[in-house]
């Protein structure tokens, strides 16, 4: 919402219950308000020039089935992970689906009753296919600093799989924020292994990654030291995570190329375990650092 305000676009968001808060604390310290008209998806009709979608990767896969009803130019994903976008491909077509790979850290703060971005480094726009003309459309209609066109988006979307592998369980199971992967030792090895796991399941798969796995997520952790990843947020307030759609697709992937994943098999049990406990009311430990 924030790239299309600083572009002058006030967009229509389709949500199920009123949104949290409508302020963003940049980096720099500054609230803003973001703009937008709110509406449900029984406001939704009519033909669409952009869709951008921006729920949880299993909410996106429902999502996939409403598209589907309606007309549009072009949908955009922002969903971690994988399967969504294999999906919205078979159900919309490959022509009229794109993928943001973004990689800036965001969570919402009780305290403060606003989102805090905390920063973080260059993101990629692309498809599984050369862009198309609607594509280029979008991606001058974005203003969030450091987006790249890309030609084909599936190298740099393995990357941020190995990027969520490791940062996104690893914290999840300690409940700590993202820094703590920089600053102790032994996590720092812990995300090279996981990270390491990625890449051995994505050269099986044929893609070639644009980056060392372990080092971009490391990387990604520091710049977003004070972040509190996606699915330790969702465990503490005992919601679903995406870890079927990140640590479980790599395994899925794995044995499907036959590629052993120990690691990001061990850190996929605990954070189903902890989402487990939680949804039977079980006492869980989740730091909150």
């Amino acid at each position: 919402m924030y790239g299309l305000n600083q572009a002058g676009i006030v967009p229509v968001v389709v949500v199920r219950s009123a949104p949290k808060s409508l302020m963003l604390r940049t980096p720099e310290a500054t609230s803003l308000r973001l703009s937008c008209e709110v509406a449900g998806w029984a406001d939704v009709s009519g033909s669409w020039d952009f869709v951008l979608v921006a729920t949880k990767a299993y909410d996106a896969l429902d999502v996939v089935e409403r598209l589907a009803k309606i007309g549009f130019r072009l949908a955009m994903f922002a969903q971690n992970g994988l399967k969504v976008l294999e999906h919205a491909e078979a159900v919309l077509g490959r022509d009229r689906v794109a993928q943001l790979v973004l990689n800036h850290g965001v969570y919402y703060s009780d305290e403060l009753g606003e989102f805090v971005w905390v920063g973080g480094g260059r993101s990629y726009l692309g498809m599984r296919r050369p862009p198309t003309r609607e594509l280029y459309e979008l991606a001058n209609s974005l203003r969030i600093p450091g987006i790249t066109l890309v030609d084909n988006v599936e190298p740099y979307r393995w990357l941020k799989l190995a990027v969520n592998a490791s940062i996104n369980s690893i914290t999840a199971v300690l409940g700590v924020p993202n820094g703590y992967l920089v600053r102790i030792p032994e996590l720092t090895s812990l995300v090279r292994k996981v990270a390491g796991e990625v890449a051995e399941v994505a050269k099986r798969a044929g893609i070639s990654l644009p980056a060392d796995p372990g080092e971009e997520a490391l990387e990604v952790a520091r710049r977003t030291a004070g972040n509190i990843s996606s699915t330790l947020a969702d465990l503490r307030r005992c919601r679903r995570t995406e870890v079927d759609f990140i640590n479980g697709a790599v395994v899925e992937f794995g044995r499907k190329f036959g590629v052993d994943t120990p690691y990001n098999e061990t850190l996929y049990t605990l954070v189903k375990s902890l989402e487990l406990m939680c949804s039977q009311g079980m006492p869980a430990l989740i730091g909150r650092y």
